[in-house]
């Protein structure tokens, strides 16, 4: 009850109080009758009675009634206060539940919130998500569309329905569904340009993929500017596609014959990161089809320098021999290794050029020394046991290759992608597996580090792996418009 309902109860009650006594005191006086009209008399208490009837009792009612009516309303904000935060705690259970990958328990949780709040947005999107991963998926394609109706301007239901959609086989439903994405909110829709952009890339269809890129940037630029922090950090994560990208154009000017255009590019990769080993060994190239071979040389060694890959060392024997100038081979190799601190690697690529020039003792010679750093590598002992059956040792070759049986690894496999570790026979500029660019490097299984064979490290740029390419669609030339 409030202070201002029972102060006027309080001086109603001294009201009634007073009025008894003065009753009291003047008895004889309110026995007088009081003339209403010519033949009717009623007596003075009875007049002041029915006024202070009509004038106290009205008053007194209505601050009962308001202040009945307030307890109760207050009573019940209570209860409906007790009553959200019941469901506020089975949802804080349900997430819990979700993360630590409970999904029954999640579910019930959610059911629980889902019946007090049939329209609440984050129960339903969750709920939709839980029972798609109890393979519930027509449930929770149900639920997605009741969260899509009563909130249509979502796009977070949207993308819950493509991931139903998917899973259910239906992927043309689900590619519309990211159209209308597009469509309808300009200011959004980046999942659905990273997987359009993904899907490019796996096709190889490079410009479609650029000007994917283009937008993408654009939306995260956006998002930086009002973001800050989050949003640099997966800027940043598109670097690497960014990057792959240009060196994808350089070499396509480089296929058309735009020489200088491509040599431009090259450069400008370079320039910003001087590890990217495919765009040095394609800036080489692209100098030897200007006719500048000794500024490919130049240009290889000077990679081989800054990241220690024995890729470079690959090429530049291969040009020699290619122009049949094996001393000039062996000279730079020779000169290398003078100069090297570490020269592990960089002997056995000696050793093993003058095996490819079938000058065997000199082979032997040089790969002998390196039994002990290079005993666990087959790559080594394969090689050693073609020399000696070039030479016509056969107990010692077949000792070599039985060693090399015994090793970790298949020799003819040099080549392995330091981020999904796919193995190949030969090198490539971008991992045909997971997509990255500048990750295929040598794979030698011996015992040596990285540093001890004089091996720098380089960045590898990686497709984000969150987003699952698919199939390009027409729908895709559309959408870079």
């Amino acid at each position: 009850m409030r202070l201002r309902s029972f102060i006027g109860i309080l001086v109603g009650l001294a009201v009634v109080v007073v009025a008894s006594f003065l009753t009291q005191q003047n008895r004889e006086l309110l026995q007088e009758p009081v003339l209403l009209g010519e033949q009717t008399t009623v007596k003075l208490w009875l007049v002041l009675l029915g006024v202070f009837l009509v004038g106290l009792l009205p008053p007194l009612t209505s601050l009962l009634v308001g202040s009945l009516k307030r307890d109760l309303a207050l009573r019940g904000e209570r209860r409906q206060q007790r009553d959200a935060e019941s469901l506020d705690r089975s949802f804080n259970r349900a997430v819990d539940f979700q993360a630590d990958g409970q999904w029954a328990r999640a579910a019930t949780e959610l059911e629980a919130v889902l019946a007090g709040r049939p329209d609440d947005f984050s129960s339903l999107v969750r709920y939709g998500e839980v029972l798609r991963r109890l393979g519930r998926v027509d449930e929770a394609l149900d639920i997605h569309r009741r969260a899509s109706a009563c909130y249509p301007r979502s796009v977070a239901a949207l993308y819950q329905l493509v991931e139903d959609y998917e899973v259910r086989g239906e992927t043309e439903v689900a590619r519309e569904i990211r159209n209308r994405v597009m469509r309808e909110f300009p200011g959004l829709g980046l999942d659905v340009l990273r997987r359009r952009r993904n899907a490019a890339l796996a096709g190889r269809q490079w410009s479609i993929a650029a000007e994917l890129q283009q937008r993408i940037d654009g939306l995260l630029g956006e998002a930086t500017q009002q973001a800050g922090g989050p949003a640099l950090v997966e800027a940043q994560n598109e670097i690497g596609v960014r990057r792959g990208l240009d060196y994808q154009n350089a070499v396509a000017a480089l296929e058309e014959d735009r020489i200088d255009e491509a040599i431009e590019r090259f450069e400008g990769l370079l320039a910003q990161e001087c590890r990217f080993i495919p765009a040095a060994i394609m800036l080489g190239e692209a100098e030897l089809v200007r006719d500048n071979a000794e500024k490919a040389i130049e240009v290889w060694l000077r990679g081989y320098h800054e990241t220690g890959s024995p890729i470079f060392l690959q090429r530049i024997e291969d040009h020699f021999i290619e122009r049949a100038q094996p001393r000039r081979a062996i000279e730079t190799l020779r000169r290398l290794v003078a100069e090297a601190d570490r020269d592990v690697l960089l002997r056995f690529f000696l050793g093993r050029l003058y095996y490819r020039l079938e000058m065997h003792d000199d082979a032997l010679k040089v790969l002998e020394g390196l039994s002990e750093p290079l005993a666990a590598s087959p790559t080594f002992h394969f090689l050693i046991g073609r020399i000696r059956q070039r030479r016509g040792e056969s107990a010692a070759a077949l000792a070599a290759f039985q060693t090399c049986a015994h090793c970790v690894g298949v020799p003819e496999v040099q080549f392995q992608c330091k981020v999904c570790r796919v193995t190949s026979s030969e090198w490539s500029d971008r991992c045909e597996a997971c997509g990255s660019w500048n990750s295929v490097e040598l794979r030698l299984e011996e015992a040596l580090s990285a540093e001890e064979l004089g091996l720098r490290e380089s960045p590898a740029w990686v497709i984000p792996p969150q987003w699952i390419p698919e199939e390009v669609s027409p729908e895709a030339d559309r959408l870079v418009e």
